[in-house]
């Protein structure tokens, strides 16, 4: 996602082809500033050793102010990185870098 392409066979690919509704909502998470906080979010969990989906379930596990981590995946090779956040606690230096990122770049979605 690198460049903002969207994969054959990821979800927000299979929104934007079906048009109306969906394509909006794919556009919403699909933007300039989602594709550029993904590429600082990628660029640390590459120098912490570990996917960016790694590094995303273990943040949202690791806050109380998340009820619940909710994850999706479209096929089985995905839970790996998944599940490699079960015990995972991430570092300070690793959650300032994340912190940053958000205070850069906020509500992307927006």
């Amino acid at each position: 996602m690198s460049s903002g392409a969207t994969p054959e066979g990821a979800r927000f690919s299979a929104y934007m082809k079906l048009g109306g509704r969906q394509a909006t909502m794919a556009r919403r998470f699909i933007n300039d500033k989602t594709i550029a906080s993904t590429k600082r979010f990628q660029a640390i969990a590459a120098e912490a050793g570990m996917s960016v989906v790694t590094l995303a379930t273990a943040w949202s596990k690791q806050h109380d102010f998340v009820a619940s981590t909710i994850v999706g995946a479209t096929r089985e090779d995905q839970l790996d990185d998944i599940f490699a956040a079960a015990d995972l606690t991430l570092s300070d230096d690793v959650l300032k870098a994340i912190d940053a990122v958000t205070k850069e770049i906020m509500y992307p979605m927006g």
